[in-house]
């Protein structure tokens, strides 16, 4: 499933189309989106160009929540996965808790995930580009293609992947001009986050 978004402007003082003009003229000198400085920061979203067709229609960036990570690391055993998802295995209540929603015992939790099953939570929850797309869609920086006013910029969100059977979910920016906007309705609404460019 796709989420085609965009970016309004003049919603506050900083992305407006004064900006899109300077943002614009910039991609053109130094071929390279503007990003302003958020100051202190504490996280980073990579882009990653990952397409480069030139096709006029095509998107350019992916976005990732830190430095990208393939192939994914070895599943954890279930007793590590279970903790990182806030699961308490104290008390009576807490193991019987565990056999009704996930149908094991305490000696299961030695084992690890299977494969597939850990490819698919990976992908889905906790892949950088997944908690990339799961971070921007909190922060709703965005609005629809639809939505009324002066919009600017294109942002795809992609839940279960590109093709059958996939759990992927990632954002797509369509070109540098989106990055520049993104970056600018960070600041615009005070998030200590800055956008580094990488490479895939």
């Amino acid at each position: 499933m796709i989420s085609r978004r965009s970016f309004v402007l003049g919603l506050g003082s900083v992305v407006t189309t004064s900006f899109v003009a300077r943002a614009t003229s910039h991609i053109r000198s130094a071929n390279a989106p503007l990003l302003l400085d958020p100051g202190r920061s504490e996280e980073s979203l990579y882009i990653y160009d990952c397409f480069s067709s030139g096709d006029e229609d095509s998107l350019k960036w992916r976005v990732s929540l830190g430095p990208d990570v393939y192939p994914p690391p070895p599943p954890p055993t279930w007793r590590e996965y279970l903790a990182s998802k806030g699961y308490c295995l104290e008390t009576e209540a807490d193991r019987e808790r565990l056999w009704r929603e996930r149908r094991l015992t305490l000696e299961d939790l030695a084992e690890r995930l299977d494969g597939y099953g850990w490819e698919s939570v990976w992908e889905h929850d906790l892949s950088p580009q997944a908690k990339a797309a799961i971070l921007l869609r909190e922060l709703k920086l965005d609005c629809a293609l639809t939505e009324n006013g002066r919009k600017a910029g294109r942002m795809d969100f992609v839940d279960w992947g590109g093709h059958p059977g996939s759990c992927e979910r990632w954002v797509d920016l369509r070109e540098d001009l989106t990055v520049s906007l993104l970056q600018a309705r960070l600041v615009e609404l005070g998030h200590a986050i800055k956008i580094i460019i990488g490479h895939a």
